[in-house]
């Protein structure tokens, strides 16, 4: 045995035999030193951590918008946070103490509430599973097993620290009063049991966890650790659920409440609903003293596995469920291809039934994202006087809630510096943005056949968002208006001159279409009523987002390639799209189906000008009976 430690210690880092003997020289200080000085001390960190640490603020800021208002702001949150800092760091000081305190001590500093219930559930072959919030000190749960004789087993669970030499030294103090420490690393066995064995058992169940299940906790959909349902379970009706806390009642001194029995209804079988039940209770003991709670970690924090996956989680999320999971989604700077965005849109909010989009973008697209109130909830804008920073501040937008992640489809990296203040939030950009610390990398390029521009978007989301939903919905027209009818064309392009077509084809359409009206942006009102009038037809003037008024499955369009065809695809008009610049299969229109795409195939084309500089244009070519599929 001892050559083995001999070993061990051998292979130890130069760093990991620093932190033993650092961590032995503190303990050596703190045997000595009395419990309020070591709070004083924790206390003083705590003012020094608040003061230098903006990211930790805004983590503990956010957590205490979810556990107890959204609309916390200004003076209250940042006295919260202070308060909150200061005194958890005060707690985490004295949990190095606790191991360490003398029997007097521990009998000045530690008074325990509700012992008798809480030894009655883990005796005669029961077990009381301890569901414990990170709150107050909760390492003088360890230290206070003395208490607890008449119980034959008293365990906790732990996660191992990644210093060996340091591990082996705090396993020995937590264990020295005997509680028996279980690691989530050695696996489940020795707790199954435990528990089946009968006993009391802790478990951390607040922490999150990427592995457990997604359900609401304080309201807000997170990953929670299934254990003590899982427990619960295999008790096979000898298990009792606890929720045991402690909190910190004046300095140097805590209360541990050991009898909050967590009554689980007959009906209640699932591990979800069980979990739900735990979060519940744990949620109460919590409110109690809300800046005692652990907040200076990211409690709800997004990951790449954000969508719940089980239909009964959906069920709870929907049934529980009040802050919503708010996404940020900084649309395309051109116009012509945001409209690619909405199946991606469509794809996040059918994955989670608390999704809430936030769209910025350009002023120019604010009417149209406003437009598609299904999907998207509020539209800030990134060129206007009032920056989008200040827009997300106001009321209307920060009293929602935290924000959880960031999708980025555009290259500014102004904008992204601009709302530091909302971190932490998971950001996701493709990898050639420039971003750094990106946590989810979409890849832009694409190889193999071409294909539509939304289908990029669209799989590079699912395949770093484990999201499930079928395209054949994603793609689908909706919105426009099913009394519409009519022939409609669109000679104006917002791509530029290169798409184009001449005058008199035009006119030669409409003559063999019998009836047309001519279909512009408002940037081109004077060009198109000016060509309406040599036609000889009417001409409607649209805005992008008023377009499926006038626009649906009655209706046909004939246009060349840019924003329009887009707008109408979505409305359900079936679309005839002379294609210039761009390739068909990979910027036709993206909802919809049966649109038809001409193009003349030159050496040249795709060209991707906004100009054509061939002595004759590659529409040139195209006929009539071409667009008229004659």
């Amino acid at each position: 045995m001892a050559e083995e430690q001999q070993t061990e210690e051998t292979k130890a880092t130069l760093s990991q035999k620093l932190g033993v003997w650092g961590y032995k020289a503190l303990c050596a200080v703190l045997r000595i030193t009395h419990i309020k000085v070591v709070a004083l001390v924790g206390r003083g960190i705590g003012y020094l951590v608040w003061a230098t640490m903006p990211s930790r603020r805004r983590i503990v800021a956010r957590n205490l918008r979810i556990a107890v208002n959204p609309a916390l702001r200004s003076d209250k949150l940042s006295t919260m946070v202070r308060r909150n800092i200061v005194r958890t760091s005060m707690n985490l000081a004295c949990s190095l103490k606790t191991g360490l305190m003398t029997d007097k001590e521990e009998q000045a500093s530690i008074r325990i509430i509700g012992s008798e219930d809480f030894i009655n559930c883990g005796k005669n072959g029961h077990t009381a599973i301890c569901c414990v919030p990170h709150a107050g000190n909760w390492e003088i749960l360890a230290r206070i097993r003395p208490h607890f004789n008449e119980v034959e087993n008293y365990g906790c669970m732990y996660r191992r620290l990644a210093n060996p030499l340091l591990e082996k030294l705090v396993y020995k103090l937590r264990t020295m009063f005997g509680c028996q420490m279980f690691s989530k690393e050695e696996g489940l066995r020795a707790v199954l049991k435990l528990a089946r064995t009968g006993g009391l058992l802790g478990v951390l169940s607040d922490q999150f966890t990427q592995e457990g299940i997604f359900i609401p906790y304080f309201g807000k959909t997170t990953g929670v650790t299934p254990l003590p349902a899982l427990l619960y379970k295999r008790c096979k009706g000898k298990g009792h659920l606890l929720s045991v806390f402690t909190r910190n009642v004046s300095l140097g001194k805590w209360e541990a409440e050991m009898d909050r029995i967590i009554q689980i209804p007959e009906d209640c079988d699932s591990l979800e609903e069980i979990t739900m039940q735990v979060n519940l209770a744990l949620e109460k003991c919590q409110s109690e003293d809300i800046l005692d709670g652990f907040w200076m970690h990211h409690r709800w924090k997004c990951t790449h596995k954000f969508a719940p996956q089980d239909a009964l989680n959906r069920e709870l999320i929907e049934r529980y469920g009040s802050h919503p999971f708010r996404a940020i989604v900084g649309t395309p700077e051109s116009f012509d291809e945001a409209p690619y965005l909405v199946p991606v849109l469509r794809l996040l909010k059918a994955s989670r039934p608390d999704m809430q989009l936030t769209i910025l973008c350009p002023k120019e697209q604010k009417a149209y994202w406003q437009s598609l109130s299904e999907l998207v909830t509020h539209v800030c804008t990134t060129d206007e006087k009032q920056s989008a920073a200040q827009q997300l501040d106001a009321d209307a937008v920060y009293n929602d809630g935290p924000f959880d992640i960031l999708f980025m489809f555009n290259k500014n990296k102004k904008l992204v510096k601009s709302l530091k203040h909302l971190m932490p939030i998971m950001l996701c950009a493709f990898d050639d943005s420039g971003f750094k610390k990106i946590r989810a990398r979409y890849t832009s390029a694409h190889t193999g056949a071409p294909r539509n521009r939304a289908a990029d978007y669209v799989d590079n989301v699912r395949r770093f968002h484990f999201l499930d939903k079928l395209e054949a919905d994603l793609y689908t027209p909706v919105g426009g208006n099913a009394e519409a009818t009519g022939n409609f064309i669109a000679p104006f392009s917002t791509l530029g001159k290169a798409d184009s077509w001449a005058e008199s084809k035009w006119a030669e359409l409409v003559k063999e279409l019998g009836n047309a009206t001519l279909l512009a942006l408002p940037a081109d009102e004077t060009p198109a009523r000016e060509m309406a009038e040599r036609i000889g037809i009417p001409c409607l003037v649209c805005a992008p987002e008023a377009m499926p008024q006038h626009l649906g499955p009655n209706t046909t369009l004939y246009a060349v390639d840019g924003l329009i065809p887009q707008l109408a695809g979505a409305a359900g008009s079936k679309c005839t799209v002379i294609m210039a610049s761009r390739l068909a299969e990979r910027y036709g229109i993206c909802l919809g189906d049966g649109h038809r795409y001409v193009c003349n195939h030159t050496p040249c084309h795709p060209c991707m000008q906004q100009a054509c500089d061939m002595p004759t244009a590659c529409t040139d070519a195209i006929t009539v009976a071409q667009v008229l599929n004659k």
